[in-house]
């Protein structure tokens, strides 16, 4: 068959496009975002059914720094300045995990799994298909222009937003969208989003499911959605922001206490800001305290976290038998999720360790029992109860590699308003002296120190133990 040169350049060129299509729909996140959808009714109005941004979709330069938006906005760019979302391109665990997983990944499933990270830790560089920067690059994170320019978003997790920006280049806003409709327009229009007020706008980042394989990773928003905190009525059901956008100095705002509104201005009144019943807190205060998961300098949220993790939980010691001397004591420690919208810990849970902290002592302080000590290396006690999940990989062995990760293990977890019963015993010697004193704490650290200390190398810093909840009882012999 004989074919002329235009016949030949046509036939390529398609060829080409094709081979462009097929990358593109074979390493895109369209694949894997989002990981599940809302049906008609029960989503938000800017929940659609079109593609999501990919790398390339926009440019690094559409968008404002932070400290640009803090020249109009300057209380909420001090509240954000300070927080998780501020560091999370450049949080020292985050890239040693990163780059570990970069390294060491094998195979399509778990390189793309490790790629994926990239969308919700610095979502303008990998829609601008600019990822990599330098850690402290000041459009890394989650930054203002980044959520302000979500328009809409094709469901839940896995990061499945649709940007539309402005142009910060030639100084033009765009339109930013938000909980109000009726700001007065300056640099940049404003439109109100009904995503930005419901728990859908947080579960794009935090719903997590692996890229490669679908296993389901970080389901903070599955866990609010499944839970009694979303009744499913608008007006009693309590959505994210309500608990970690309420959040300021001295009002914890969980689940077990009160959510004051905030009120004040978005904007200075200088400027033309508006008095509002309700400002939403910029801190997004989670369970973070140590200075690897925040900014550098970050003063208020380390003490909100605290706050937040004291109000989560409460403990209750059950004793059903009057112990003797020379026989086996039994009681129960029931740990009660009273302040957490979903289980506790949520998040990386792989990493996350609550865990308990029991003794039971006489009347001379003899330890008789303990469980959960933590030694001078900050090694749990390995017989100690802890709340985490474990994952494993293909072998069946257990992994904190998530993008190795194929299958769940374990997930000794607590839901929202619900509790675990643990059963102790001990044998109490002959010579103890009455009355016995149990003693029970419940703690949290981000991760475990060996990870962070094999992460980090001599960069590594001892992270700090929180006591979430205490309590102590007293039994006559």
């Amino acid at each position: 068959m004989n074919l002329s040169f235009r016949s030949l350049f046509f036939i390529m060129v398609c060829f080409l496009i094709g081979i462009n299509i097929s990358l593109a729909n074979s390493s895109g996140p369209q694949e894997w975002s989002p990981t599940w959808g809302l049906p008609p009714g029960k989503r938000p109005e800017n929940i659609v059914n079109l593609p999501v941004t990919v790398p390339g979709d926009v440019k690094m330069s559409q968008f404002f720094s932070p400290i640009s938006c803090g020249a109009c906005h300057p209380e909420i760019f001090k509240m954000w300045s300070g927080s998780t979302h501020a560091n999370a391109w450049r949080n020292p665990f985050f890239q040693a995990l990163y780059k570990l997983g970069k390294r060491t990944a094998v195979g399509e499933s778990e390189k793309q799994n490790v790629a994926s990270c990239v969308r919700c830790h610095f979502p303008i560089g990998h829609s601008a298909g600019e990822v990599n920067l330098l850690p402290d690059d000041e459009k890394g994170g989650v930054v203002c222009d980044f959520c302000h320019s979500v328009r809409a978003a094709t469901g839940i997790g896995n990061a499945p937003y649709i940007l539309s920006p402005g142009n910060a280049a030639a100084m033009e806003g765009g339109t930013k969208y938000g909980p109000f409709d009726d700001s007065p327009e300056t640099i940049h229009k404003n439109q109100y989003s009904e995503l930005h007020t419901r728990s859908e706008f947080c579960g794009g980042c935090h719903d997590v499911s692996h890229a490669g394989n679908d296993l389901p990773i970080e389901q903070t928003y599955t866990e609010w959605r499944q839970g009694p905190y979303n009744t499913g009525d608008p007006e009693t059901s309590i959505h994210c922001q309500d608990c970690h956008m309420r959040q300021r100095p001295g009002f914890p705002s969980t689940g077990s206490t009160d959510r004051p509104d905030n009120p004040g201005f978005a904007a200075p009144e200088i400027m033309g800001g508006k008095k509002r019943p309700h400002i939403w807190t910029h801190y997004f205060v989670g369970a973070s305290v140590s200075s690897l998961s925040l900014p550098p300098g970050s003063e208020v949220q380390p003490q909100l976290a605290v706050e937040r993790l004291k109000n989560a939980a409460t403990l209750e010691i059950v004793v059903d038998q009057t112990p003797k001397s020379g026989d086996l004591f039994r009681f129960q420690v029931q740990v009660k999720n009273t302040g957490a919208g979903h289980y506790l810990p949520t998040g990386l849970t792989e990493m996350r360790q609550m865990w308990l902290d029991v003794s039971v002592t006489d009347a001379d302080g003899k330890t008789i029992y303990r469980s959960g000590n933590v030694d001078e290396k900050g090694t749990i006690d390995p017989n100690a109860t802890i709340y985490h999940t474990v994952f494993g990989n293909e072998k069946g062995e257990p992994t904190i590699h998530v993008w190795s990760a194929t299958h769940v293990i374990s997930d000794n977890r607590i839901p929202p308003k619900g509790k675990k019963e643990e059963r102790f015993v001990c044998l109490i010697p002959n010579t103890t002296k009455s009355p016995l004193t149990i003693h029970v704490v419940l703690r949290y650290r981000s991760a475990p120190q060996d990870v962070i200390d094999m992460l980090l190398g001599e960069k590594s810093q001892k992270l700090p133990i929180i006591d979430m909840a205490e309590v102590s009882s007293e039994v006559n012999l």
